[in-house]
Formats: structure tokens, C-alpha cells, sequence
């Protein structure tokens, strides 16, 4: 009993690993099979080569072989003013950056100078703008903080008034660099901006009849805020709300006492005068009161006459 037991053991076992071989057998034909398909139903691509920045380059560099490099990249995918191959970049000379490339990133024919050109500023101006150099100082560019490529509006500063006159201007350069990728601060003493030849014109007016400031604006922001002329009289105004703030509470004057009503008698004549708390003396006359009927009973008033008016200031009693 236990040998059959034990050889039904060993059929089941081999049976089982049968079953498993067979089986993965067949999953990987059936897989090399849909492999096989699926390589069918690809497109055929065919790869050509790409010249891309090898190292970074910068405003003004002069390109070489060394600064290259060719990839692979699909044949019918090129991007429009590639270069192929180094060949066809350098065959009618050599050429300049003008703009920054990062390694790895296509050469185009719109970020490079023609063939044996220099990299001028001239280049880099937009279509129907102007390139115009403005004077500034420490203070009026930003403390150095603005660079190539940054977006400012121009402030017009005279004796009465400071007034926005652009905003939204490029900055070209500063001083004799226009490196847009330049992170270091320059205290620069010239800026060259990009604008149009009516903002060109402002700009060179306002430069002769007062100082010109740059204020940087956001990154990013192109929407154009609403600004109104800053006059003195608002700084004035400023200084009066600020020093109304800054005083202590001043507590609002008492009301003047109500007068004193006095009344003297003159031999028959009875006067009325009204008198103030302070300051002394009768201030105005009121009208006499009513006369008390007659009586005749006797008392300090029965025998008096009529009442009169008190005298006015100056004159006998």
C-alpha cells in the first residue's frame, strides 16, 4: 500500500512540472508571436542627427566645433532653422549667439548671427521697435537689480510732478551687456530699451527736461496699471494726514456757560441785564418782563413806575 502510494506521488509530481513547462512554453511562443506583430504594425522611423548646444553659451560667444554636438533625433521631425549636421552649420562661416543655450538645446538659425556676422545688439530688436539709451545711477536702475530682459515702466521726475510715461519697457542691456541669462547685479550707468518710435521720441524729451527712473515690475505681469501725476501738493497732503494721525487727541472745547440774568432797581425803575459767567460784565439786554397787576395791598413794588430799559453802555445812568 505504501509503495503505490508513493509512485502515485511521484506521477502526480511529474505530471504537474509537465503541465508548468508546457505551459510557459506556450505563453512565451504566444508572447515572441504578439512581439512580432506589434514590430509588424510600427511605423518605420528613420533617425538623422541634430546639432545641439554642447556646453553653455552666452550672448556674443563665437561658436566652434567644440561648443557642438550632433544627436540622433527622427528624420522627419527636425525643428525649422535646425542645422543636421556641424557641416551645415559652419560651411559659409562661422556665427555668434544671440541668445543664451543651455546644453543639449537645438542651435536655430533665429538664436545665431548669419554666417561670418557679429553679434549685435541690432539683433535682438523686434520688428518696427527702436533701441533707446536711457541715463541712470545707483538709484534710478533699481540698485543694479535689473538685468537684460527684465520689464520695467519709465517714471518722468521734474520740480512739481513725477509721472509714468511707459510702462511695460524690455531692457535690451545694461552698460555694454545684454546676457539675458546674467544673474550678478550691475551698478550700471547706461540702460538701452526696446521701443516703439513714438515711445523712443518720449523718452528722449523727457530725458532733457528732467531725470528718469526705472520701476521693475513683476515677472510675468503685462497688464498695464492706471497712474495719475504725483504732485507735490499730494506729498503735503500726505505729511498733514500723517502728522493728524501721529498728534494726541485734542478734547473739544466746553460749550460757554449760559448768561446770568440780573435784575437792578433805580429809584421807581426796574432794569434787567443779562450777565455772563465769565469774562465780567453785562453782555446784552432782554425784554422786560411783564408788569404785575395793580394791587392794593403794599409791598416793595406796589408804588414803583413802569419798567424801563437799561441804558446803553456809555450813556447816563
Amino acid at each position: 500500500m505504501r509503495a503505490n502510494f508513493k509512485v502515485m506521488i511521484v506521477l502526480a509530481l511529474v505530471c504537474g512540472g509537465g503541465a508548468v513547462w508546457a505551459g510557459g512554453r506556450w505563453l512565451d511562443a504566444a508572447s515572441a508571436a504578439r512581439l512580432r506583430e506589434i514590430e509588424a504594425e510600427r511605423p518605420a522611423v528613420s533617425f538623422a542627427t541634430l546639432v545641439v548646444a554642447a556646453e553653455p553659451l552666452r550672448f556674443g560667444a563665437m561658436l566652434d566645433r567644440g561648443a557642438v554636438k550632433e544627436i540622433p533625433w527622427p528624420a522627419g521631425d527636425l525643428p525649422p532653422g535646425a542645422f543636421s549636421t556641424a557641416d551645415a552649420l559652419f560651411k559659409d562661416g562661422d556665427r555668434a549667439v544671440l541668445f543664451p543655450l543651455e546644453p543639449g538645446e537645438p542651435l536655430l538659425a533665429a538664436k545665431l548671427t548669419g554666417p561670418g556676422e557679429r553679434a549685435a545688439l541690432s539683433r535682438l530688436i523686434s520688428d518696427g521697435n527702436r533701441a533707446v539709451t536711457l541715463r541712470v545711477n545707483d538709484v534710478a536702475g533699481v540698485g543694479g537689480l535689473v538685468l537684460p530682459g527684465d520689464r520695467v515702466d519709465v517714471v518722468l521726475t521734474t520740480a512739481e510732478v513725477a509721472e509714468v510715461i511707459l510702462q511695460d519697457v524690455r531692457i535690451l542691456s545694461i552698460d555694454q551687456m545684454a546676457d539675458e541669462k546674467s544673474t550678478e547685479p550691475v551698478l550700471a550707468h547706461t540702460v538701452t530699451v526696446e521701443a516703439s518710435p513714438e515711445a523712443a521720441q518720449k523718452l528722449v524729451l523727457a530725458q532733457s527736461i528732467g531725470s528718469l527712473s526705472l520701476v521693475l515690475r513683476r515677472a510675468g505681469e503685462v497688464r498695464a496699471a492706471a497712474f495719475r501725476p504725483i504732485g507735490v501738493a499730494d506729498l503735503t497732503t500726505a505729511r498733514q494726514t500723517a502728522s493728524a494721525e501721529a498728534a494726541p487727541a485734542v478734547a473739544p472745547a466746553a460749550a460757554p456757560a449760559a448768561d446770568a440774568t440780573v435784575w437792578v432797581r433805580r429809584a421807581t425803575e426796574l432794569t434787567q441785564y443779562s450777565v455772563p459767567t465769565r469774562n465780567g460784565g453785562p453782555s446784552r439786554r432782554v425784554p422786560e418782563p411783564p408788569m404785575p397787576p395793580q394791587s392794593s395791598a403794599s409791598g416793595p413794588f406796589a408804588a414803583a413806575a413802569p419798567l424801563t430799559s437799561a441804558p446803553a453802555p456809555g450813556e447816563p445812568q
